[in-house]
């Protein structure tokens, strides 16, 4: 597929232009969003993107209205309404072995079909760096390096988005936790190759710039000998039009809501444990996202919590809206994306320092150290006996949220790119 040109040679020269590549989702619509309203967006590329019209979406319309509705709410994951759709390049073919591994249930299949996907959508990306010849490419860890040798080649400006803490750090996290709790190691990734690790620190050290979406994603990549110098955060921000607070939140019992997947890399035992225990009247735990692994620990806790399977992006809001605390208790993240929705939902939250979160602690949310039942008990029950704590919480989390929504992160990220290229052209 041949990627569009540029409308006019004078947008060409008057505006740096920007790539962004991944593979995935993740928050690069996001990004690439930012850059666009920011006028700086020269491509959007990414494995696949649903795309209307088109010959799928036409496909659609001719099959059985039941299938339809199932098949585009799938679809509509790979798909945001106001990304330019003339910007966008795809390399849908890269993305066929990785779902069909996936939905076999094969992860070792699955594994070598993500590294043989990723390897080739950075071939691809480099192949195009060097022919549309940008002034800065974003690209994501483990799918980066061929792209940023391009970059080199061409002079162009490399900017990496690490997304997570460094890899190797979540390695040693991880292994401590299946010791603790072998009963939920099949939840967690514990066989990351040895070439993934090394890939990822040779993407940070080959990119001119690496963004990190908070402090422990930059202390993690410094642990891993990254240099500070290179290192930049800009936090990730919350659509604050669509996630906001209800008019009124007025249930009978007390909803406390997680969202994410059911792995103990989020450590979701420490919540289980901590719900269970508090055994609080009027009170529920709702959990939202895919289990992982075998889910036969949570059997444990059946009692104790209702499961909601994994909600589309686009319908997530109301969950936020039906609740009335959120806990995210993850062992390692980057800039957990829930916890800024739930913020901007007008929730207090509880989360861990490896969240990496903007909550000020005991100022519109809750920081708390991973592995730590008692901290979790302890701040549910605060704000479950306190109810005008929690809305007062609640109100300063909106404030928070709306102060780094998506447009502040479209100003931090767009100027910093407008100053690196300045500097690299100079």
């Amino acid at each position: 597929m041949s990627a569009p040109e540029f409308d006019s040679a004078v947008e060409r020269q008057r505006l740096p232009r920007v790539i962004v590549a991944h593979p995935g989702t993740q928050h690069s619509y996001a990004t690439a969003l930012a850059l666009q309203h920011a006028g700086l967006l020269y491509r959007y590329v990414t494995s696949f993107y649903f795309k209307t019209p088109s010959f799928l979406s036409h496909l659609l319309q001719l099959m059985p209205q039941s299938f339809r509705r199932r098949a585009q709410r799938e679809l509509l994951r790979r798909r945001t309404e106001t990304l330019d759709q003339s910007r966008i390049q795809t390399y849908p073919m890269i993305e066929m072995a990785r779902v069909l591994a996936t939905r076999l249930g094969q992860s070792a299949l699955a594994g070598k079909a993500i590294r043989w996907r990723n390897r080739a959508f950075d071939g691809n990306v480099a192949q195009l760096v060097r022919k549309l010849k940008p002034d800065a490419v974003i690209c994501y860890d483990s799918c980066a390096i061929e792209a940023f040798r391009a970059c080199r080649q061409i002079g162009a400006l490399s900017m990496l988005d690490q997304t997570t803490g460094h890899v190797r750090t979540a390695m040693r996290i991880m292994r401590e936790e299946a010791e603790l709790h072998p009963e939920f190691a099949d939840s967690i990734s514990l066989d990351t190759p040895d070439w993934q690790i090394e890939q990822c620190s040779a993407e940070a050290l080959a990119a001119d710039v690496v963004l990190a979406a908070s402090d422990y994603v930059r202390a993690t990549l410094i642990e891993n000998s990254i240099p500070a110098a290179k290192i930049v955060i800009v936090p990730y921000g919350a659509d604050t039009a669509r996630f906001s607070p209800p008019a009124v939140r007025d249930h009978e019992i007390l909803r406390v809501l997680y969202v994410g997947g059911l792995s103990q890399r989020k450590g979701i035992k420490y919540l289980l444990d901590a719900f269970k225990r508090l055994n609080l009247q009027n009170a529920e735990l709702v959990m939202v996202g895919g289990i992982v692994g075998s889910g036969s620990a949570l059997t444990l806790y059946k009692d104790h919590f209702r499961h909601v399977p994994h909600v589309p992006h686009q319908e997530i809001h109301s969950i936020y809206q039906s609740a009335d605390i959120f806990v995210y208790p993850s062992l390692h993240e980057g800039s957990s994306l829930a916890v800024m929705e739930a913020m901007a939902s007008g929730l207090p939250v509880i989360a861990t320092t490896n969240s990496g979160t903007i909550i000020r602690d005991g100022e519109d949310g809750y920081i708390i150290p991973i592995r730590s039942t008692e901290a979790i008990m302890e701040k549910i029950l605060l704000l479950y006996q306190n109810s005008v704590l929690r809305k007062e919480i609640g109100r300063r989390a909106r404030q928070a949220a709306e102060a780094h929504s998506w447009q502040s992160y479209e100003q931090r990220l767009s100027q910093l790119i407008r100053n690196r290229i300045i500097q690299v052209q100079t």
